[in-house]
């Protein structure tokens, strides 16, 4: 568990200490280890979870799927409300199960869809009490891949999902690519124009990440988190290169020339 931003820069210290680690690893993690000066790893973890930083956010799984559930397609304020207003609400899956759907709705109203939300809710904790006697972590057991595709067989995940639940709630090496770090790292590393609407491109830097980060959950939430501050803050659909603390080694802030631009001042 990372306590705190500290606990969190002395992982990402030591193994960059490691003689095993590789050229494009300590590249990564070097970079990593600069951000984190501006980006708190701490502050920015908002899903409930088994190791979560906060003990007051520090839930059972099942609250992590509820809270992926419904961040979809709403703002990070909204998704923030739902989650505290659901986990104030409902203690246990037995508690949602036998809610009352429209208290369910109102409940969750903020985050958008609720209506949609709730069905989604619902029928996802009855799959879980019918395949899995009603606990998630009865699902974290075999192999990673085992283990993604009996999430993604749960009513209304996708690989997205499924790749958070592993890496965040059942703490496993499997890094999340969202838009935000498949931004950051194919400019960083790739000449050629990638799409995030390609599954293709997605899993091609899901890959990369994950043949030369060491398959250590801590670094993976850590790195997970910190692209994607920065793929928030800086590196934006129009990035803002100029003040961009890691762009010395970025193949886009060259390619554009403007690594010589700003030579001239």
């Amino acid at each position: 568990m990372i306590n705190n931003d500290i606990d969190a820069l002395e992982i990402i210290i030591y193994r960059l200490n490691q003689n095993d680690i590789n050229r494009i690893e300590h590249e990564i993690l070097s970079n990593i280890k600069e951000l984190m000066i501006d980006y708190s790893f701490v502050d920015n973890q908002t899903y409930p979870r088994p190791s979560h930083p906060n003990i007051l956010k520090r839930k059972d799984a099942y609250f992590t799927l509820i809270a992926i559930l419904l961040s979809l397609r709403t703002t990070l304020e909204n998704e923030i409300k739902a989650v505290n207003n659901f986990i104030e609400k409902y203690k246990s899956i037995d508690d949602v199960i036998n809610c009352n759907k429209n208290e369910l709705i109102q409940t969750i109203n903020c985050a958008g869809m609720p209506i949609k939300k709730a069905k989604a809710i619902l029928d996802v904790s009855n799959y879980i009490l019918k395949e899995y006697n009603g606990d998630i972590n009865n699902i974290n057991v075999g192999s990673i891949d085992e283990i993604r595709d009996k999430l993604m067989q749960l009513p209304g995940i996708g690989e997205k999902s499924a790749d958070c639940m592993l890496e965040l709630a059942f703490n496993l090496p499997s890094i999340v690519i969202d838009i935000n770090v498949f931004r950051v790292i194919s400019r960083f590393y790739y000449d050629e124009d990638m799409n995030f609407n390609k599954k293709t491109d997605v899993l091609k830097i899901k890959k990369f990440l994950e043949d030369n980060i060491i398959k250590d959950y801590k670094i993976y939430q850590i790195v997970h988190t910190i692209m994607l501050l920065h793929g928030k803050n800086i590196c934006k659909s129009k990035p803002s290169c100029d003040i961009c603390k890691i762009n010395s080694n970025c193949k886009y802030f060259k390619n554009n020339n403007m690594y010589n631009q700003l030579k001239l001042f």
